[in-house]
């Protein structure tokens, strides 16, 4: 089997600031723009019960985006992520919105044991060497009752729409294993469960995009299978195939939220 380009997505959110950050920011402006994208942000949100004034936490925040969401319902906000890329764009993107954003690795978070009435991540264990490690240090940092919850893709479930070939296969196969843990997702009650959260429970809504601007954007899929052409010639006539036709493609999200003990 071929290795993963080299410049993926995948590979590129480990270390945002390494690689090629203006890709990052397209993909993750992209995922708050589409309406399925906002529903599940919407649905994650709400279940971590926040009241005003609160104290919520997002680790591997990102842009910001969904720090200033939860700023929204009246509690005290905080990002943090290990991008000082990312952290820049968020400060700029949200000055004056009341926000906290703060350089922070997810494994070693500068807060004390149960500062905070919430605590959340979203999209990033997939990308995460030890994610039971983030998931222990979120549990701790949460104050006893609190939620811990964890949104994440499960990449066993990613279909690439059309008819089925071995050419579409093999592109499937290929981006899923791009991913640090492509499995994130049906492991996170284990993963709260080992951190001491209780009450777990779990939700999933399906992330699909139309098009193939928005399916080449989020899943790489040109450029997947332009890789793959070079073992399998007929990866082109696919992939013209698939730029021509309907360009549908999803994964299925998990969210798993419970208690801190």
């Amino acid at each position: 089997m071929n290795d993963a380009a080299p410049d993926s997505l995948a590979v590129g959110f480990r270390d945002v600031d390494a690689t090629a950050p203006d890709k990052i920011i397209r993909c993750l402006d992209c995922l708050q723009a589409m309406a399925v994208g906002r529903a599940y942000k919407a649905r994650a949100l709400d279940l971590l019960g926040l009241e005003p004034g609160a104290s919520a936490l997002d680790v591997a925040c990102g842009l910001g985006d969904d720090v200033v969401r939860m700023k929204a319902r009246g509690v005290r906000a905080v990002g943090v992520d290990r991008s000082r890329t990312l952290i820049a764009a968020a400060q700029s993107r949200h000055a004056g919105s009341g926000c906290e954003f703060v350089v922070a690795d997810a494994a070693d978070l500068p807060f004390a044991d149960g500062s905070f009435d919430a605590v959340r991540i979203d999209r990033s264990l997939q990308h995460i060497t030890d994610p039971g490690r983030i998931v222990r240090e979120m549990a701790r940092v949460a104050g006893r009752g609190s939620v811990v919850l964890c949104a994440e893709p499960d990449w066993g479930t990613f279909l690439l729409g059309g008819r089925h070939c071995a050419v579409s296969e093999r592109i499937q196969h290929d981006w899923i294993r791009t991913f640090q843990n492509p499995w994130i997702g049906r492991e996170l009650s284990g993963l709260l469960a080992d951190a001491g959260v209780v009450d777990i429970r779990q939700d999933a809504v399906w992330l699909p995009t139309h098009g193939f601007a928005e399916s080449d954007l989020l899943f790489e899929v040109d450029a997947n299978a332009r890789h793959l052409s070079a073992e399998l010639p007929e990866a082109l006539s696919w992939l013209e195939a698939y730029r021509r036709g309907e360009a549908y493609a999803g994964v299925l999200m998990l969210i798993c939220w419970g208690r801190k003990h």
